[in-house]
């Protein structure tokens, strides 16, 4: 009877961790499927652009909102610059559109948002775009290795200034 008694006591504890343990937010996204005369009804802005940039959030919680900047190449409704930036849930479930950079898409947003049932668009990977993320690493070793040389030459110049004969020179205006 005893072990009867702790197994159920484990049993409902495990029961009860489970039930009110700790808990996500669930979300789903279901849409019709899309067509581009909805989508194009829907977008205030509808054009095609190749992601350069995409900023996602420090924590992925599901809850944030991912940046991505699009550098547009032809605009079918709407008014855009050389570059738009579109505004998406992180999650798919949460209806968030995953921009990959480098890639062409046709994005409909509007009020500079987008999701996964506006419409948009993979078409590919891009001709050649600089990309924000391709660091110019070349540029960077260079400028530091004469911002070292420098500092090491104006090291050794003071250093050699203050040689013996300046040690001397101090020894005396001491004495």
């Amino acid at each position: 009877m005893r072990k009867l008694w702790g197994s159920l006591a484990v049993l409902l504890t495990t029961a009860t961790v489970l039930v009110l343990g700790p808990t996500s937010t669930a979300c789903a996204c279901s849409c019709a499927e899309p067509n581009a005369t909805r989508s194009l009804e829907w977008a205030d802005l509808a054009f095609m652009g190749v992601v350069v940039d995409v900023d996602r959030p420090l924590l992925n919680d599901g809850s944030g909102e991912l940046v991505a900047r699009l550098k547009v190449e032809s605009v079918t409704k709407g008014t855009a610059g050389d570059e738009v930036e579109i505004r998406t849930s992180v999650e798919g479930p949460s209806c968030g559109f995953d921009f990959v950079e480098g890639n062409r898409y046709l994005v409909f947003s509007q009020d500079g948002h987008t999701d996964l049932c506006a419409g948009n668009q993979l078409l590919g990977p891009a001709p050649e775009v600089p990309l924000a993320s391709d660091v110019p690493y070349g540029v960077l070793t260079a400028t530091g290795a004469g911002v070292l040389i420098v500092a090491l030459t104006a090291w050794l110049l003071l250093r050699r200034r203050r040689g013996p004969a300046a040690q001397r020179q101090e020894d005396q205006d001491s004495a």
